[in-house]
């Protein structure tokens, strides 16, 4: 396997126990969430935190998954967007590091990271979902964007996604990451306008837009993750093959994307988080496994401890 100097599924591991953190989970009587802190606390990657919601049920959750709430502050909190907020604030005040979300949905909980007066999201800055995948067959990490924000981005929105995921990239210990920007066909092509935002962004890039880092496409997925088929097809930029960073046209392609690994590669782990924000922030689908929120903790508590 090639030492690409970047951190693997267990180097998060090593980093996230050198600091252990805190969580606040709002709604936190979600079975897969609760069972991840569990794993997580096994894993020595979280010295506790705050659980939010219908006391009752979330303890019945704990018990279910033997979870030792010793180490946890339980707030009762019967209203799902007070839950949130409570959670967000726990973080402003210092009182966690990080935020996974539990039975909760996602448009109540973004809007309670979202609010201004906590200042949790920098003024400017947009929100996007960055997921850290580790897969057999691709011998580094890979990052890609956008599984669960973002519906329909615009050019514009695409240069936040680049900037973004560059940032988390950054973060991770990537130092200079390749990023391709994937669309259905490597050639541009008007009528496919994921290629024509692809070729602006690109243009972008070589007038200094994403410092610290490479950026190239349209590229399929084929070009953007294999030496042979770039070879094959006659594209030999410097992200061609050897992507650390995939940017998809719209949530549809990256969502599908995120599900299949999960769904069907055996091996694969997914992290999901949401960039743009001043800490990690985790954003698993509530149906996510308990394998996949396990390692979302992982790469959130190794992040912030980071930024300690």
């Amino acid at each position: 396997m090639a030492d690409h100097g970047i951190l693997h599924g267990d180097q998060f591991l090593k980093g996230a126990r050198a600091n252990p953190g805190r969580v606040a989970v709002p709604r936190a009587d979600n079975e897969e969430a609760l069972e991840a802190v569990a794993m997580a606390v096994a894993d020595g990657v979280l010295r506790g935190g705050t659980l939010l919601g219908r006391r009752e049920a979330v303890e019945a959750v704990a018990h279910h998954v033997g979870l030792d709430l010793s180490r946890f502050d339980l707030v009762p909190i019967e209203d799902d967007a007070a839950a949130a907020a409570a959670a967000v604030r726990l973080v402003v005040d210092g009182q966690a590091d990080f935020l996974l979300k539990g039975q909760l949905d996602t448009k109540i909980y973004l809007r309670a990271v979202l609010d201004k007066d906590l200042g949790l999201v920098p003024e400017g800055n947009t929100l996007t979902h960055v997921t850290v995948a580790g897969m057999p067959g691709y011998d580094k990490p890979l990052l890609f964007t956008d599984a669960a924000i973002l519906i329909a981005p615009d050019l514009a929105d695409k240069v936040r996604m680049v900037r973004n995921i560059v940032d988390v990239a950054h973060r991770v210990g990537i130092a200079t990451p390749k990023v391709s920007i994937v669309a259905a066909v490597e050639k541009v092509n008007p009528k496919i306008p994921a290629t024509m935002d692809a070729a602006a962004i690109v243009r972008m890039a070589a007038e200094g837009a994403f410092p610290g880092a490479l950026v190239a496409g349209p590229h399929d997925l084929y070009i953007a993750t294999s030496l042979e088929a770039a070879r094959i097809k006659g594209v030999s930029d410097a992200v061609a093959g050897d992507a650390d960073c995939l940017v998809f046209p719209d949530l549809n392609t990256a969502n599908v994307f995120y599900k299949t690994l999960q769904r069907f590669v055996a091996g694969a782990w997914n992290a999901g988080i949401v960039a743009g924000a001043r800490i990690p922030i985790l954003l698993p689908s509530r149906a996510d496994t308990a394998r996949t929120k396990r390692m979302s903790i992982l790469v959130a508590a190794y992040l912030a401890g980071r930024a300690c």
